[in-house]
């Protein structure tokens, strides 16, 4: 059975975490899925815009349990892991359409990581958002470590990423964790509307605001210079 579906809605695609029974708790079948996904959308010049969700009640809860206990035991198999979750990275932040992640129920670890990849997070108001990590004696996700502090303040992410404490839907928000809170259930709705929104805009645009999103103070420069 399919770990993740993919679907489109004209020039909006959607993928989502099929894996509800387990909380989509993440295999490495699924993120092979995932990737696979991913490159289809980066292949279609017709879609505009993507919406990553989870199916069931939850977005993504991290890992599973079997990913997590291997990793701790076969140094190989993290090695493939990191791998893997590098690529997975590298094509989510590669992309010039527009990601909007639609979270209801948790997001953690992974999770957290997939929606930090987004360009807009928009969660249901019994959402919550969160790296756990650090309760296993693991270093927290690569992706929280990277693109948290540049959202909110560096004390709140530390305060965060030190303790596992997850946060709901208000308080992300208000850290800047994510773009907006809508009511429970209607996440994926509302993702879908704002994606169609952008899809309709011109392509340029959007391409460029995204690769200047992406860039550095000091790359500014390729602003200007820059090819389209």
């Amino acid at each position: 059975m399919a770990e993740v579906e993919l679907t489109w809605t004209g020039s909006v695609a959607t993928i989502a975490l099929a894996r509800g029974a387990k909380r989509n708790a993440v295999t490495i079948a699924m993120q092979h899925e995932l990737l696979a996904a991913l490159d289809r959308v980066a292949a279609d010049p017709e879609t505009r815009a993507l919406v990553v969700t989870g199916q069931g009640g939850d977005f993504c809860v991290g890992g599973d349990r079997e990913i997590i206990a291997r990793m701790g035991e076969d140094a190989a198999f993290r090695t493939e892991t990191a791998g893997l979750h590098n690529r997975l990275v590298r094509r989510l932040f590669a992309f010039d359409i527009p990601l909007i992640a639609a979270v209801e129920g948790a997001a953690l670890g992974f999770g957290a990581e997939l929606a930090a990849c987004c360009d807009m997070v928009l969660m249901g108001d019994t959402a919550r958002l969160g790296d756990p990590h650090v309760r296993f004696g693991l270093p927290p996700a690569p992706v929280v470590l990277l693109v948290w502090p540049q959202l909110a303040s560096r004390l709140a992410v530390a305060e965060l990423i030190m303790t596992g404490r997850d946060v709901l839907a208000p308080e992300a928000v208000s850290l800047g964790l994510a773009s907006r809170m809508v009511p429970a259930g209607t996440a994926l709705a509302e993702a879908q509307a704002l994606a169609a929104t952008m899809a309709a805009l011109p392509a340029h645009g959007i391409i460029q605001a995204r690769r200047a999103m992406r860039l550095e103070i000091a790359d500014i420069d390729r602003l200007y210079f820059d090819a389209p």
